[in-house]
């Protein structure tokens, strides 16, 4: 007779789990924080130069440049968040 002792153990059990999760990646976090960036800067330099010193232009500078702020605040926004996770 054989020993019991001497018996292979049994093969493990498949994983059950679901899939690992590969890293995200940082590109478009980096892209769209460098971007927003840029965007808000130049728009800001936009303004005071047209404005030339005059604060009736520079406030009319910003009302008209508004969507260009918004949007560039938006690309900071969203590229920071992302590169938090």
């Amino acid at each position: 007779m054989s020993d019991p002792s001497a018996a292979p153990p049994p093969s493990p059990a498949p994983p059950t789990g679901p899939a690992p999760v590969p890293p995200p990646t940082r590109g478009l976090g980096w892209f769209l924080t460098i971007s927003g960036a840029i965007v808000v800067l130049l728009t800001l330099g936009c303004v005071i130069a047209v404005s030339e010193g005059n604060s009736e232009d520079f406030a009319m500078g910003l009302v008209c440049g508004s969507p260009t702020f918004a949007l560039g605040g938006l690309f900071l926004w969203l590229g920071t968040r992302r590169l938090k996770r």
